[in-house]
């Protein structure tokens, strides 16, 4: 009774084939993982976003007074305090506040305390009186859904050959750009 065994030129050949298509699907493993990173964050946006309104919903109707570093509040502005401080009783925790391309990177998670940028325009300002100050006069919206409310604070998303940021705005929607 005989057994047949692979020879040693059979085993390469296999090994060959395998890294081939290996280095074939290589290349397009790095823009699947910032997709999946970019949804990630998207998400955290989301989440964000949910916070803000039930915030608004329990604050007569105010945005929360979010500190960021450097200080964006106006000095008028007393009651302001981090993220974590206005949005950790609405389900907001440290990993909710951090981009995962932006952990990858190390950068501002680590300076600011969270990659995301938080608008200053809607600082302790009601929904339906939202002001924007400008060197032309004072503009009152009417649709809040064009502002943000908050944002990577750079481009880390990987858009092809471009870089991108996710983008919360005060509707609730989260948009790349």
């Amino acid at each position: 009774m005989s057994t047949r065994a692979f020879t040693l030129v059979e085993l390469l050949v296999v090994i060959a084939i395998v890294a081939i298509l290996a280095s074939l699907a290589f290349p397009s493993v790095g823009p699947m993982i910032e997709r999946g990173r970019s949804a990630k964050c998207a998400g955290n946006l989301r989440q964000i976003g949910a916070a803000v309104q039930q915030y608004v919903a329990d604050n007569d109707y105010r945005y929360p007074a979010i500190e960021t570093d450097p200080p964006s509040l106006p000095p008028e502005v007393e009651d302001g305090g981090t993220a974590l401080e206005k949005l950790g009783p609405y389900g907001i925790t440290e990993q909710a506040l951090l981009c995962p391309s932006d952990a990858a990177k190390k950068k501002n998670h680590v300076k600011h305390g969270t990659s995301y940028l938080f608008s200053p325009i809607l600082q302790d300002e009601t929904p339906a009186s939202v002001k924007i100050y400008s060197r032309r006069g004072i503009f009152q919206i009417s649709n809040i859904g064009r502002l943000t409310v908050a944002s990577d604070i750079e481009a880390v998303h990987a858009n092809g050959r471009n870089f991108g940021l996710n983008v919360l705005k005060a509707d609730g929607r989260v948009v790349q750009r």
